[in-house]
């Protein structure tokens, strides 16, 4: 399975990239929503994990062009630190929660593991 990642903290997606990395999954970088919609263009992807407070779009927008891009969408999960964020999006991981809690919701959004 393959997972954009996006985020605009490097460290970040080194972090979550190399969890995600050693449970088996493919993982596509991109910094900001931008670059995103330009490699989905290209690049097929079954989820998008995005964060949501990044600079020129936010994750919930990246979501809302993803949604008007294909019929056939990758499922998108947004990831942010503030709990109120989670009303922005269908699927939703708070940063301040183990990365287990994340890997779960993978597993059961897409049935199936790696």
């Amino acid at each position: 399975m393959k997972i954009m990642l996006v985020d605009d903290k490097l460290k970040r997606r080194q972090e979550i990239g190399k969890i995600l990395k050693d449970n088996g999954y493919r993982v596509v970088f991109a910094t900001n929503g931008q670059t995103a919609l330009s490699l989905l263009k290209w690049h097929w992807v079954n989820m998008v994990l995005t964060d949501t407070n990044m600079p020129s779009m936010t994750g919930s927008e990246l979501a809302a062009k993803i949604a008007l891009m294909r019929k056939r969408q990758p499922i998108v999960i947004g990831m942010s630190n503030r709990e109120e964020n989670r009303q922005l999006y269908q699927h939703f991981w708070n940063k301040n929660e183990p990365i287990e809690k994340l890997l779960e919701l993978i597993v059961k959004l897409t049935s199936k593991s790696p």
